[in-house]
């Protein structure tokens, strides 16, 4: 893939200096002054549909008059609507319920009369509104809404598939890339011979009907039809090939790659229709307007007759469960993962901690035990290579193609002062106590009380839940990108402070990160009013030396961490029959750290060898369904060795 990459980087170069395709010079004009995300116009030029910046309201301008309606503003209907060939808006609301669950309703809205109806009732999963090549379906997972008898064909994504439907109503799922993140943006071609789609850590794609791919056109983002033969996609900022967020001409036979908004714009979103390419300035939401000197594709045919709605054959969910959307932040050792090279005097060697890795560890460990319990997941990587530090406006893509009830983003942070701390902080998008999405404070607070509950940490403050436009002071309303343009209940958890060393240590322990995702688990349990529907439980502690301190660092440590971690100590663990449970070694990388897990409820004896497998310590812990035993244990240079 690099190679490929690679040789489209020189075509598009030869395409910058050549002039095959030009703009229209004085072509560009501004259709909204700020707050214009997600732009649409109409093929007559006539309509602009945008939202405001957080979703919370969908607004249609006509550009003749300049007046300007509110669609809706209930719901978070904004960046999932779409404007039909019909001249009407199609969109999605959402309703998160007392259980947690999220479901989403369909609705179409008339501008000629002002009328809006819903057209497809609530459900739980994924509802999305979708151009088919003659009229429009709201693609729900247990019922669909088509505008019109015969909508013609259409396409769509799920997770790392596409799925094709024909004008019969006949569905093909194919797979024409592997080793995907995900599917995102899929489209038909005008002429309904090919599929556009982007596959997220891979980069975009053109196949035809078949699933063969035909193109392979790089590191774009939104990409949408321009005609047959022409693209409009976006790049981001972390696109080191297109150097910024900008709008590009792409053409399916790779022979132009043309930039058709500057580089000083920051422009993202884009979209078109008759031959007209709107988008918006990423910070101002400022919609600009241009025409290209490349032919359009002329309009679909308006959909006639009465809409319906039908159920899915084959639902995706037989039942309504949670669905949890997880992101192990960052991705491949990247420039932006933190690196912190530790000297760990058991292994004598320096341990080469990335944010990413731990992260990951989490996510994965979260993913195992909320399958566990009976949830549904989709997660955003499940390697850590280069390709995996997705852009943030494709994380929160996926999420909301996941048809989630929540977001979660597993971080840990790092003070980046001399000065070390080390306490949970969660984050949601929003003002402090003012979350924009209902839920996301709830759950910022339940997933920061269970993480404070990790008795094997030294915590050196309380735990916080804050939003981010709060917290940060980067400009405002900023926040964090990841939760920018996310309209599910959601947070990013900085679980701890990874440059406080003995934390760091720990983190490199993975039954530690798995205890973490464990925690999280339970503050998802009682936020879906779940909790106790996990049998198993769990035993955690660390083993420190009494009488020796740490003397490998300038003391920037706190209580307990003073003390020195004993590497290589063995536990044999007895349930209350007597017999041999478990035996588990600590690792030698200077955290202390044990992590026993999925153990039925039952009284258990710890027993702590150290040594030419001596007995130093016997201890009883009670384990209970859905819970963990913490029992923290101490060794001491003078203490001897029991009798077995």
């Amino acid at each position: 893939m690099k190679r490929i990459y690679l040789v489209l980087a020189l075509v598009c170069l030869w395409a910058l200096g050549s002039g095959a395709v030009g703009v229209k010079q004085g072509s560009a004009r501004t259709l909204v002054d700020s707050c214009g995300f997600f732009p649409q116009i109409s093929a007559d030029g006539q309509w602009l549909l945008y939202s405001p910046t957080e979703g919370t309201s969908l607004m249609l301008k006509n550009l003749a008059t300049g007046d300007v309606k509110t669609v809706a503003s209930t719901g978070y209907p904004g960046f999932d609507a779409i404007l039909g060939q019909d001249g009407k808006v199609y969109y999605v609301t959402q309703q998160r319920k007392k259980n947690g669950l999220v479901y989403r309703t369909g609705h179409c809205y008339d501008p000629a009369t002002g009328k809006d109806q819903v057209v497809l009732k609530a459900q739980h999963g994924r509802v999305q509104p979708l151009l088919a090549s003659q009229g429009v379906v709201i693609n729900g997972e247990r019922q669909i809404y088509r505008n019109a008898k015969q909508v013609g064909a259409y396409c769509y994504t799920r997770g790392d598939m596409l799925y094709l439907v024909d004008e019969a109503g006949s569905t093909r799922a194919l797979q024409p890339v592997q080793d995907s993140n995900g599917y995102l943006w899929a489209s038909l071609s005008p002429d309904g011979t090919r599929v556009l789609f982007e596959a997220a850590s891979r980069g975009l794609f053109v196949c035809d009907m078949n699933g063969e791919i035909v193109a392979e056109l790089g590191e774009f983002l939104m990409p949408c039809w321009y005609n047959n033969d022409y693209i409009i996609a976006m790049s981001n900022a972390g696109n080191t090939r297109t150097n910024g967020s900008r709008i590009w001409l792409l053409s399916v036979d790779g022979e132009v790659c043309k930039p058709i908004s500057t580089r000083e714009e920051r422009a993202v979103q884009p979209m078109t229709a008759g031959g007209k390419v709107v988008y918006t300035l990423l910070y101002s939401g400022e919609v600009r307007q241009l025409e290209l000197d490349v032919p359009p594709v002329l309009p679909p045919a308006l959909a006639v007759g009465k809409g319906k709605t039908e159920k899915v054959k084959n639902p995706v969910s037989v039942k309504d469960v949670p669905r949890v959307f997880i992101n192990p932040g960052h991705g491949g050792h990247d420039s932006d993962d933190r690196h912190m090279p530790t000297w760990v005097i058991g292994r004598q060697d320096t341990v080469h901690y990335y944010e990413s890795n731990s992260n990951l560890t989490k996510g994965l460990a979260l993913v195992e035990i909320l399958h566990n319990k009976g949830y549904e997941t989709a997660i955003s990587r499940k390697t850590n290579n280069t390709e995996d530090d997705l852009d943030l406006f494709e994380i929160v893509s996926l999420a909301a193609n996941s048809g989630a009830d929540v977001f979660f983003s597993i971080h840990s942070n790092a003070t980046g002062i001399e000065k070390k701390l080390n306490f949970p902080l969660g984050l949601y998008r929003g003002w402090d106590g003012q979350p924009v999405v209902e839920g996301s404070l709830k759950l910022s607070e339940l997933v920061m009380k269970y993480a404070a509950k990790n008795q094997l940490a030294v915590w050196t403050h309380k735990q916080r839940s804050n939003g981010d436009w709060s917290f940060y002071d980067w400009g405002y309303k900023v926040g964090l990108g990841v939760l920018r343009f996310n309209k599910l209940p959601g947070m990013l958890s900085e679980g701890s402070f990874h440059d406080y060393l003995p934390e760091r240590e720990r983190l490199l322990n993975n039954g530690y990160c798995w205890l973490e995702a464990w925690n999280q688990s339970q503050a998802f349990d009682e936020y879906f009013g779940r909790k106790g529907k996990f049998q198993n439980g769990a035993i955690a502690g660390t083993v420190r030396w009494s009488d020796m301190d740490r003397v490998d660092e300038d003391k920037r440590v706190f209580d307990e961490d003073k003390l020195l971690p004993v590497n290589g100590a063995m536990l044999r663990v007895y349930n209350g029959r007597g017999s041999l449970s478990r035996i588990y070694t600590v690792d030698n990388q200077d955290n202390g750290v044990f992590v026993l897990t999925n153990l039925p409820p039952d009284k258990y004896k710890l027993e702590l060898y150290y040594g030419d497998d001596m007995l130093y310590e016997s201890t009883k812990v009670k384990v209970k369904k859905n819970q963990t035993a913490y029992k923290n244990l101490k060794l001491s240079r003078k203490q001897k060795p029991k009798k077995k």
